[in-house]
This record gives C-alpha cells, structure tokens and sequence, in this order.
C-alpha cells in the first residue's frame, strides 16, 4: 500500500450492507455524496445496533450516473431491493456508486473513538488520514 496521493474516508453504513460487503454479495456501495477528492480506500463503520468499525475496502473506482443508470449497471451487485434503491434516491437527478475492490474484515471491530477523536459518525462520510489503515491493518484478519 503506497501512501502517496492516498485519501480514506469513513462510512457509515447499515449493519446488513457492511456483512454483505464482507461477504462478497455487494460489490458496489451506493451513494447521493460526491467525493471531493475521490478515495482510494473506505473504511466501513456499521451502524446501529453495531456502532463499530469491521472492516475496510479498496475502491476499484466511482461511477457518476442518473440513479436509473446506476440501477441497469450494478443492480445484481447492489444488494439493495429496487424500491429501497428508489426511496434512497428520491428525486436526485445523480447518485454515484463506489465498485468494491480487495475487503479486509477486522479481527477485531474497532470502536469510532478509535479513528475519530470527537466520536461522531459522519451524516455522509468524512475524510481521515491513510494512517488509520495503517493501525487497521495490523487487527485485519486477510481479504476476502
């Protein structure tokens, strides 16, 4: 893992999508958010009732499309039913999906205070240092 131009950010996903990411079932994570700077590793933080970190991915890269463009390409990989997709994008004319790369699943789940200071889970993501991989990586268990 090359440091260099290397950016991470946090997610905070449901429980079932976070098991599904790990499991291989969803390869790809959708979002509303555009990165400003696009990342090259995600770190997955399940949310309630799990509320830890338990693993993290490496992006294969982020498509842009019209919500129903992202549905006809990756909607055998998505995981996600096509009203839940639907109701998650409303009336947004842009979503993004983020294709899942090489997943490392922690031994151990890491709590947030861990990574972030202030122990608050980002609304959409936030950006952390490529140091938190590094710690991360020394409780992985492997990729997938």
């Amino acid at each position: 893992m090359d440091s260099d131009s290397t950016s991470v950010a946090l997610l905070a996903i449901k429980p079932r999508f976070a098991d599904a990411i790990i499991a291989g079932e969803k390869k790809v994570e959708f979002r509303k958010t555009r990165f400003s700077q696009p990342p090259r590793y995600i770190v997955l933080y399940a949310s309630t009732p799990v509320q830890q970190i338990v693993a993290f991915f490496e992006v294969a890269y982020i498509k842009e499309r019209t919500p129903i463009g992202l549905w006809r390409e990756f909607r055998n990989v998505g995981a996600i039913e096509y009203s839940e997709f639907s109701k998650y994008y409303g009336t947004r004319s842009t979503g993004y999906a983020i294709v899942v790369g090489a997943v490392w699943k922690l031994r151990k789940p890491a709590a947030l205070r861990n990574i972030l200071p202030k122990n608050s889970v980002p609304q959409s993501f936030c950006y952390l240092r490529f140091d938190t991989i590094v710690r991360l990586l020394k409780t992985h268990s492997g990729r997938r």
